[in-house]
């Protein structure tokens, strides 16, 4: 049994999903000895690594490199990694750069922002068979103004597109569905009428799973604190104890 069938077996099973960014190979080790379910390579990397105001200036060579070393420090965690942006904008380009983070036992499965306007490609990176998590709500990687940071799904309007959009994803066969800063009542809608699993970040608790940064979880995150961070000396071990209590 592969990594994702293990993963899709223990949410049948009524598991909740634990996913935990990560960076480097130290980090995934801990992550992996705490039975985190997913370790992420997110391009999440470009604030909390390089220090920059946003996860535009990642480069899929900068993703390949940090998946390279989380992978040393894992063995049986599932490891998902971002397509960055500027990496996906067509369907051959998708499915080039997927294969690129696929490759040579590197990433289980990869990650991508996804709306109406790209739908196709998800679409065809299923069809030619590559696992995909479809990152749809709050998009990073598109949004240029602050005011872009905002809960999703909140009039009729948007959250039936992004019901819709959900359910075409589900039916396609995406791997996993991530909701980011998606409206909690749409959220737990989404995540009642799918058969994939949704996790989310910002999105309320009624999920099949929640994702969380390292660094927030140390409360040492370069641009923000979270809900599950602390400004003392809690230890790590505490901090993803809570968070894994979220998911309870």
């Amino acid at each position: 049994m592969n990594k994702i069938h293990r993963l899709l077996k223990s949410y049948h099973n009524g598991k909740k999903i634990s996913c935990i960014t990560g960076y480097d190979a130290s980090i995934a080790k801990y992550l992996e000895g705490s039975k985190v379910d997913i370790v992420l390579v997110g391009d999440s990397l470009g604030q909390v690594i390089k220090g920059e105001k946003s996860t535009h200036n990642v480069s899929l060579d900068e993703i390949i490199y940090h998946t390279s070393c989380v992978r040393s420090g894992l063995t049986d965690t599932l490891l998902m990694s971002d397509l960055p942006k500027n990496s996906y904008t067509t369907k051959a380009q998708a499915y080039k750069n997927s294969k690129k983070l696929l490759s040579k036992n590197l990433a289980d499965i990869v990650k991508l922002e996804i709306d109406t306007n790209n739908l196709e490609i998800a679409k065809y990176l299923i069809d030619k068979k590559i696992p995909i998590c479809t990152h749809i709500g709050l998009l990073p990687q598109s949004i240029s103004r602050k005011s872009g940071y905002r809960k999703y799904g909140k009039t009729k309007n948007e959250a039936t597109k992004l019901f819709n959009l959900a359910m075409a994803l589900d039916q396609m066969g995406a791997i996993i569905i991530l909701l980011e800063c998606i409206e909690n009542k749409l959220s737990k809608k989404i995540t009642l009428n799918t058969n994939s699993p949704v996790i989310g970040i910002g999105s309320g608790q009624a999920l099949d799973g929640q994702v969380a940064v390292i660094y927030d979880l140390l409360g040492i995150s370069f641009n923000s604190i979270n809900q599950f961070t602390s400004r003392n000396t809690k230890s790590i071990d505490r901090q993803i104890l809570k968070f894994k209590k979220t998911l309870r």
